[in-house]
């Protein structure tokens, strides 16, 4: 077995060598072998230009053109409202109902908030507060006038009986003077007597004047100035009363604190006027009715001695056996005690002045304090009621600074209310060399208002007052549909002109040696076109929101690259993106 394989194996070696001498054979065998060869080279040759295709970057382009172009700077700002409204209470609430929210509209007496008051413990003390000061202010005016009656009778009794007691004395003196000496005297006595009694009607008629404040039936040269006095002092009280109204009026209707403070400054200077013009009336009253009062006593003294003279005279009465030094001796002590009386009576006068002014400054000082009270009971009756806070002008609700349930603090904002017909302001800083070629007037078109209906027109260009800025602020006037505080951002048109190269914005690049585009360059092969990237310097001379207007080796119509897969640098092939 072994023996026949290895015979099989000798003829394959044998037949094995004849074939391989054969040269026909070998040709075959080179000949396929060439084929095969050439035949992968095409193949290469073929993909190779597919195969670096899909290597290089695929690009986007588009076509230079030419035309007009309105150049744009945007910018943003906050809108801010030219007029705002607060919404505030004077007393501690508590917020029951919020009837508004950020954003919403409302109209004039539209029901913001419904507020309750915290508690009744107050209006109670308060109450019980005005009993007490009324209660004592009736006591205050319950109290007893001054009277003197007592004194002034015991003051002409002493007198009389010293009038009497000279009387006496001088008859004692002169009961034997000539008789027709003393008729004369008598007819003297008599014309004097009349006299003085004129006189003491006129004073006690000045004095009763003096004390009704009525001068019409008292004589002029027993008032002096006093007419003028009351006059000026009538007027002040007048107006300080019209000033005091005006004020309490402006507190009660919530005018601004600038009105408040002006009436109260009005009223506060009458009311200093009143009080001087008072003052210098009742000073001047003091001191006429004084001397008026001195005057009348005097004459009623002589009228007294002459009465008493005239009385004696026409009695001829006897001097119950007096003597002279008894009679002398009974004047003295008469004019003692009269003197005593008179004294007592000046020293209580000046007493009970002091006391009645006190008195009186204090009864209005009580008159005061009731009316503050009263104003007080009035208020927090107030708030023991639900109260519906409304608003005073239409407009927008720009905040709302409470919740339900809180605490209002007097003079706090519940909420700020923008005047929606007083109109907004927007403010967008810029460079000073964007500003040149805008112009006040021109509308601005937003950019980020979506679906609001809102314009805004360029009123003021004013420096930046920011140390050290060289920028520009543009002040808009904004209508429409916006909110205080939100963002608007704005495209500003700068002018428009023709231009022979516009490219997209995003063809546009930058690096240290200014400005450039890519532009696609193309060249023949026997495969065909190749498509090469070119750097070209361009100078920027407008843009708007997606285009630019350039200077440099660009026209009309070249092929311009907007976007790669991949980056892109100068002299790289690049192959099209396929459309």
């Amino acid at each position: 077995m072994s023996e026949n394989i290895k015979n099989d194996k000798e003829k394959n070696i044998v037949v094995k060598e004849k074939e391989e001498s054969n040269p026909v054979k070998k040709r075959e065998v080179i000949k396929t072998l060439l084929i095969i060869f050439l035949a992968l080279l095409l193949a290469l040759t073929f993909f190779s230009n597919t195969i670096m295709n899909r290597s290089l970057s695929e690009i986007t382009t588009e076509t230079a053109s030419s035309g007009k172009l309105t150049e744009r700077v945007r910018g943003s700002g906050m809108v801010v409202s030219n007029q705002t409204y607060e919404v505030t209470v004077d007393t501690v609430n508590v917020v029951e109902k919020i009837n508004i929210k950020s954003g919403q509209k409302v109209k004039k007496d539209d029901v913001l908030f419904r507020i309750t008051a915290e508690s009744s413990t107050e209006l109670t003390d308060a109450e019980a507060a005005l009993d007490t000061l009324e209660l004592e202010y009736r006591k205050a005016l319950l109290s007893e006038p001054v009277d003197y009656s007592t004194e002034n009778q015991a003051i002409k009794n002493a007198r009389e009986d010293l009038n009497l007691a000279i009387a006496k004395r001088d008859q004692v003196y002169n009961n034997q003077a000539n008789v027709e000496q003393a008729k004369e005297q008598y007819l003297s006595d008599k014309r004097e007597m009349a006299e003085l009694t004129s006189l003491q009607g006129k004073l006690s008629g000045a004095v009763t004047a003096i004390d009704s404040d009525e001068y019409s039936a008292a004589a002029p040269e027993y008032t002096g100035n006093l007419i003028a006095l009351h006059s000026a002092y009538t007027a002040a009280e007048a107006e300080y009363s019209t000033a005091y109204s005006l004020y309490t009026e402006a507190v009660g209707d919530g005018a601004d604190e600038g009105v408040v403070n002006t009436a109260k400054a009005d009223a506060d200077a009458k009311q200093i006027v009143r009080d001087n013009a008072k003052n210098a009336y009742a000073a001047e009253k003091a001191t006429v009715r004084t001397d008026l009062v001195a005057q009348l006593a005097e004459v009623e003294r002589e009228l007294a001695d002459v009465s008493d003279r005239v009385t004696e005279y026409e009695s001829n009465s006897e001097n119950n056996g007096m003597t002279y030094e008894d009679c002398v001796a009974d004047v003295q002590a008469k004019e003692r005690a009269l003197a005593d009386l008179m004294i007592a009576l000046q020293k209580a006068q000046k007493t009970d002045s002091v006391t009645g002014q006190i008195s009186k400054l204090d009864i209005e000082a009580q008159k005061k304090a009731i009316e503050k009270q009263k104003e007080k009971v009035a208020k927090l009756k107030e708030k023991t009621t639900a109260t519906e806070i409304k608003s005073k002008y239409d407009g927008v609700v720009s905040a709302v600074n409470v919740q339900p349930d809180d605490a209002t603090t007097p003079g706090s904002p519940l909420a700020v209310i923008d005047i929606a017909e007083e109109g907004y302001t927007l403010e967008v800083t810029v460079d000073a060399d964007k500003v040149k070629k805008i112009k006040t007037g021109v509308k601005a078109e937003l950019m980020n208002n979506w679906g609001g209906q809102a314009e805004c027109v360029l009123q003021k260009i004013k420096n930046d007052t920011t140390a050290g800025s060289r920028s520009k602020i543009l002040e808009f006037s904004v209508t429409g549909e916006v909110e205080s505080g939100s963002f608007l951002e704005l495209s500003i048109p700068c002018g428009s002109a023709s231009y022979d190269a516009i490219v997209p914005k995003s063809a546009i690049y930058t690096d240290k040696d200014g400005s450039f585009v890519l532009k696609v360059r193309s060249k023949s092969s026997p495969f065909g076109n190749r498509y090469f990237a070119e750097r070209v310097n361009v100078e920027v001379l407008a843009s708007d929101e997606t285009s630019s207007a350039i200077n440099g080796g660009i026209s009309r119509g070249d092929s311009i690259i907007t976007a790669a897969s991949k980056p892109v640098s100068a002299g790289d092939q690049v192959r099209m993106k396929d459309k």
